[in-house]
């Protein structure tokens, strides 16, 4: 949760007291929620402790990623997953009956940060992705089903290379810069076997990989049919002399639901309904079942 400029654009659509999102409206987590008729999950330090998280919680926290050393590079004082991790540790903790949170979702979405900010991985091409990055997901993801975890969704990256920060400031010849796209691919092409891993050396889980790259490839590839008009530029207006890659005024497109990208990283509330429509009943993009059926196991 979070978003880099609460001043600004961000939220336009979906304003909540005490939450923040990087995006004009809604984000997966809260069409996820929605869908399965939970209130929209608070972030955890806004709650106070004599409030209950019998309905989930949000850990998330903008602008960081999975490796501790990504809060050197970010704009702002962010929590890494370890942190995030030791929250939810001191909230389950405060569980009255915790055999329920192996009946709870735990949905991660990380690691374009990783890839953005941090200098090592942008500039080294023979970096193994599997070892720098994948692996220490892979590490935390046992911790959390140390902790009483069961069900995970855990997201891949989408095509870094096509989000319109990448193409402003690389201007490749062809649509996206390619380069980037590769970084992802590396990454991504780590999770499917790494989840499989995990699912079958920790009794009693489940491992569903949600694919966001094929839904941006689907609707990069076919923009019209899902209402979208617009795949390259940010709805928002950005600062890109000064490459910074967020909103940075409240200046909007009136037409929000014909973009694919608000900011120029971020999707907009449309691109989230679609990504999280599609893992519902959809098993070639969250993988090896549905979120329904993970939801259901």
């Amino acid at each position: 949760m979070g978003n880099p400029n609460p001043s600004s654009a961000y939220g336009v659509d979906f304003k909540v007291d005490n939450q923040s999102r990087a995006t004009n409206g809604k984000t997966m987590a809260d069409f996820i929620a929605q869908t399965f008729g939970l209130p929209l999950l608070p972030p955890f330090l806004s709650l106070k402790r004599s409030e209950s998280i019998q309905f989930g919680a949000n850990y998330a926290s903008s602008g960081c990623g999975i490796l501790p050393e990504i809060k050197q590079y970010t704009f702002g004082n962010c929590m890494v997953l370890d942190e995030q991790i030791e929250l939810f540790k001191s909230s389950v903790k405060n569980l009255r009956e915790i055999d329920g949170l192996s009946k709870s979702l735990i949905f991660i979405n990380m690691g374009q940060n990783d890839m953005d900010l941090n200098k090592k991985l942008q500039y080294n091409a023979s970096l193994d992705m599997g070892q720098y990055l994948a692996r220490p997901l892979s590490k935390r993801l046992q911790m959390l089903y140390d902790l009483g975890g069961r069900k995970f969704l855990v997201s891949n990256v989408l095509p870094l290379g096509c989000r319109p920060f990448s193409i402003s400031q690389e201007k490749p010849t062809t649509r996206c810069v390619e380069r980037l796209n590769k970084l992802a691919s590396q990454f991504n092409s780590y999770l499917p076997h790494m989840l499989k891993d995990l699912q079958s050396t920790l009794s009693g889980s489940k491992f569903v990989l949600l694919d966001v790259y094929k839904v941006f490839e689907d609707v990069f590839s076919k923009p019209a049919s899902y209402g979208i008009s617009d795949i390259s530029h940010s709805c928002c207006a950005i600062d890109s002399e000064k490459r910074i890659p967020i909103c940075k005024n409240g200046e909007v497109c009136s037409d929000r639901n014909q973009y694919a990208f608000f900011d120029a990283i971020h999707p907009t509330e449309v691109m989230n309904s679609i990504m999280i429509s599609r893992c519902l009943k959809d098993s070639s993009v969250c993988k090896p079942i549905n979120l329904m059926k993970l939801v259901k196991a």
